[in-house]
């Protein structure tokens, strides 16, 4: 198998780190908070039920979909973020 050179070549980033270590910190952190996320949504489900019920009455799944909508964006995020930090693409200070 073919792996492209822009995922394992150190020129661009100067410090030694590829992009594909770049991409695996982000998507294990990513995983990491999606699931924390997740179990505190279902948490919070089971240790408020008749608010559930409630708010599933109202809006069916779509106020649901819309909390792990966000918990799978602040994933996203954190993901970029570690990968922006593995390869220390800031400012350089």
């Amino acid at each position: 198998m073919m792996i492209p050179a822009i995922l394992t070549t150190t020129e661009g980033s100067g410090n030694g780190h590829t992009l594909t270590g770049a991409i695996l910190i982000g998507a294990v952190v990513a995983v990491i908070i999606i699931l924390f996320l997740v179990i505190k949504l279902l948490g919070a489900i089971l240790r408020h039920p008749f608010i559930s019920l409630i708010l599933f009455a109202l809006g069916g799944f779509a106020i649901f979909k819309f909390a792990l909508v966000g918990i799978i964006g602040v994933g996203v995020l954190a993901a970029a973020g570690a990968g922006a930090l593995w390869l220390n693409t800031g400012d350089g200070s």
